[in-house]
């Protein structure tokens, strides 16, 4: 089995699935911490009539300090959201694919809780079946596994039976991959370039997430998440 990881990321980009696709499982580290500063864990770009739009969830920071993904809690959600949908809206209405998509993400974002993790996670369920991929997503706090850093990919990794794991191009670099070889599990490094396909209002923009792509070509969307994909071995050389 082949397994890869990821914090939980609101509507992330293409690259994201990408290295869903070349996994049998992707665990989601939702007992990681929030970075300080920028982060897309709660942030992505979309387009508009004017270009590139940046869409962020706000989150409860106030006297809370240091947080987990999974104590995340969004700051005035009926608010935010009754924005986020006007601007969904504005955007992409004039998809063929628009209609079904905006129901699920309505009926998502009725839950009356501001729970981030839990709206994230319908998020990405409802792209991913949207793209037509079939992989399943797992919750670190749900395996029992704790830790930090390449130990903790590790655990994981044995926990779940892998022999095999699929990580972020140059990942290499901040991480100790022998612990991975000292347990002869190996390693696949995925390098995502986004193809251009036809978007709305104008000139192609490169990296904006994957709703874009969803919303622009509905389950067609795969292929190009495939064609941006190529995979390395552990010495980066193309296999």
């Amino acid at each position: 089995m082949k397994i890869s990881f990821s914090q939980p990321a609101f509507i992330p980009w293409g690259g994201y699935f990408a290295r869903l696709m070349s996994s049998d499982k992707m665990v989601l580290l939702d007992r990681t911490q929030l970075a300080r500063g920028f982060t897309f864990v709660n942030r992505n770009r979309i387009k508009g009539p004017s270009g590139e739009i940046w869409l962020t969830v706000p989150l409860k920071r106030k006297g809370r300090g240091l947080q987990q993904i999974d104590e995340l809690e969004i700051h005035e959600k009926d608010r935010w959201a009754k924005g986020f949908l006007s601007t969904l809206e504005h955007c992409y209405v004039k998809s063929i694919y628009f209609e079904p998509f905006f129901e699920q993400i309505k009926t998502q974002l009725n839950d009356p809780e501001g729970d981030f993790l839990k709206m994230v996670v319908a998020f990405l369920e409802t792209l991913k079946r949207g793209l037509g991929i079939d992989r399943e997503l797992i919750l670190l706090s749900e395996t029992g596994v704790t830790g930090r850093g390449t130990p903790l990919l590790v655990a994981l990794a044995k926990k779940l039976g892998a022999r095999e794991v699929v990580l972020p191009y140059f990942s290499e670099r901040a991480m100790d991959c022998r612990l991975f070889r000292d347990e002869n599990i190996g390693l696949k490094f995925l390098r995502y370039d986004p193809p251009q396909y036809p978007q709305f209002w104008g000139e192609f923009l490169p990296n904006l997430s994957a709703l874009d792509l969803l919303l622009c070509l509905g389950k067609n969307g795969r292929a190009i998440v495939e064609k941006g994909s190529k995979m390395y071995g552990e010495n980066l050389s193309i296999s």
